[in-house]
């Protein structure tokens, strides 16, 4: 692959601990409105979470550096490596989402500002809310626009 260019696919299984590594490191810096440890006990809950859903990886170089987990209807996650974000990876696998799956929602914490300016921008709009049950904190749902 030359060097810079993206490659949308699917995710395999031996993808898992890259997929975990671009968890991790989005997660934690992304989402410091809970602590570092919150997010570590959860990695065996995300690894489980991988295998039902319907999941898509953007490598780079043969890296990979975003990734898309989508169960039914809904983002269930999307993140991207810190070193490649705002590249365009996201947005890609939100069209590609989109291209897939009508309607398309997505779920994010409301002090998660970045990220809702960020599927805002892509075309989500707000379409209810609940707290998360893990956090106690309050969880946004948007829906694609039509």
């Amino acid at each position: 692959m030359s060097s810079g260019a993206h490659l949308l696919r699917p995710y395999e299984p031996a993808d898992e601990d890259a997929v975990i590594r671009v968890w991790l490191a989005s997660t934690i810096p992304g989402q410091s409105f809970l602590p570092e440890r919150h997010w570590r006990e959860m990695e065996d809950d995300i690894r489980r979470l991988l295998r039902p859903a319907e999941v898509w990886v953007v490598e780079t170089d043969g890296a990979i550096r975003a990734f898309m987990a989508i169960l039914d209807d809904l983002i269930g996650g999307l993140f991207t490596d810190p070193d490649h974000q705002s590249r365009g990876l996201g947005a890609a696998l939100v069209e590609h989402a989109r291209s897939l799956h009508n309607p398309l929602f997505v779920e994010v914490f409301e002090a998660n500002e970045r990220a809702l300016t960020f599927y805002r921008r892509c075309g989500f709009e707000d379409h209810s809310t609940h707290l998360d049950a893990g956090s106690g904190l309050q969880q946004l749902i948007l829906r694609m626009r039509d």
